[in-house]
Parts: structure tokens; sequence; C-alpha cells
């Protein structure tokens, strides 16, 4: 069974409609994170107002530079950098040492449901294909802009696979793990770079920008990590003695 796709929309594309619900979706709930949190309304508030400006700049500087000033275009791993500039700028604001962790923990935890649901739109706008492909599932473009195709389904690949991660950081949080960000965090840069193999953007690349920066992030994260752990232990260490 294949998926056809025509790639002919109206005035509206579906990439622009999924897009701003991921928006809405993401940022509705990074505020009621942040609410339950302790972050005040107002803050929170202002937040939401922020993230969606700073993703979509940072998205598009992202892609701007990488293609050395020839194209734009929106960057998910540049968006998630907006994203996080954001927080890290409203927790600056709040002037609560607190606010910091609480805020970059909602824009973790509602960064993978903002990813599953763009996805559909990449899926159904034709962009972020994946590599030549007919077998079962295959998505088959058809329209003047993209012509016929054959495609892996990478973008449902992608949808799901964020969503599970997204649905498993809710429930590690409802449950006060504190592993629930790092894994988050960490399964998702895994995620992404694995996935991005299967992209059409990646034929004739041993490694791509995308692949490289998610590589960075996640051996950030496990150094923050490691210093965290060293840190507690130091703590215990000079308690007990």
């Amino acid at each position: 069974m294949n998926i056809h796709i025509c790639t002919d929309h109206g005035l509206i594309p579906p990439y622009a409609i999924m897009l701003m619900l991921s928006f809405a979706a993401g940022l509705v709930l990074q505020f009621l994170l942040n609410i339950r949190g302790g972050i005040k309304r107002n803050i929170a508030a202002y937040s939401i107002l922020l993230a969606m400006p700073m993703s979509i700049f940072f998205a598009l500087l992202l892609t701007y530079i990488s293609t050395g000033g020839k194209a734009f275009g929106i960057s998910s791993i540049g968006g998630a950098a907006g994203m996080y500039a954001s927080a890290l700028t409203m927790a600056a604001i709040s002037r609560r040492r607190e606010s910091f962790g609480v805020m970059l923990r909602s824009c973790t935890l509602s960064l993978p449901l903002m990813y599953s649901i763009s996805k559909i739109g990449c899926l159904l706008g034709g962009c972020c294909r994946g590599v030549d492909y007919s077998g079962v599932m295959c998505v088959e473009y058809s329209g003047e802009r993209m012509g016929h195709l054959c495609a892996f389904p990478v973008q449902i690949a992608e949808s799901a696979a964020f969503f599970a991660i997204f649905i498993m950081g809710m429930m590690m949080y409802l449950r006060r793990s504190r592993s629930a960000v790092p894994a988050v965090f960490l399964l998702s840069a895994g995620a992404k770079f694995v996935l991005d193999f299967l992209r059409v953007s990646h034929t004739g690349k041993v490694i791509s920008l995308n692949q490289l920066l998610c590589a960075a992030a996640a051996a950030v994260c496990v150094a923050v990590i490691v210093l965290r752990e060293r840190k507690s232990r130091g703590f215990a260490e000079r308690a007990y003695n």
C-alpha cells in the first residue's frame, strides 16, 4: 500500500497550517508546565510571546548561514535553538535562579511534540522528503511542483518517533523522574541523527550538518550530566566527612 500526496495546494499550504498548529500545541504546553513549575503567570505568558519569533528567526538564520547566504529556509534545529534562547531570556528577566531549570525543562518536554506535528506538514508539503524508495508504504508524490516520484516515508517515521519521545518524557515528568529532561534531550538528538540518514538531502554525504549539531548537543548534555553527578558526589562526601 502506497501513500499518495498531491503537492498542488490552494492559497494556504498544509505545511503552514501544521507549523502553526505545532507552535500552538507546544507553546500552550510550555505555558502550562511553566505555571506548574512555579513561574509567574505573566512571565510564562511573555515567554510564549517571545518563543515563536525567536524560534523562526533562529530557524531562518541557521539555514542562511549553512548555505553561505544563498537561501532561506526553516531549520528544525535552528528553531529549537531559538526556543531555548527565548526560555533563557525570560528566565534571566524573572531574576529567579530556579526559573532557569523550570523553563528549560518545559522547553525540552514540549519540543518533541512540536517537531512531531510539524513533520506532518513536511509530509503533506513534500519538503524534507526521504530517499528514493518504491517499496511498501512509500510516499508517492505528484503535482506540478514536484512531478511524480516515490520516497521513503521519513517524515512519518520522524513524527511517530518524536511523538513517542514526547509521551515517554511526559510520563517520566509526571512521575517526578529527575531523568526526564536528559532522557528526552538525548533521545531527540539520537532520533534526529539516525533518521537523517533516510533523507534525500543526505545522499552523497558521510555526515550532515544536522547530524553534527545533534552530536554536539548530545555531547554537551552528557558533559553537563557528568559534571552535575561529580558535584553532587562532592557535596555528599563533604557532608559525610
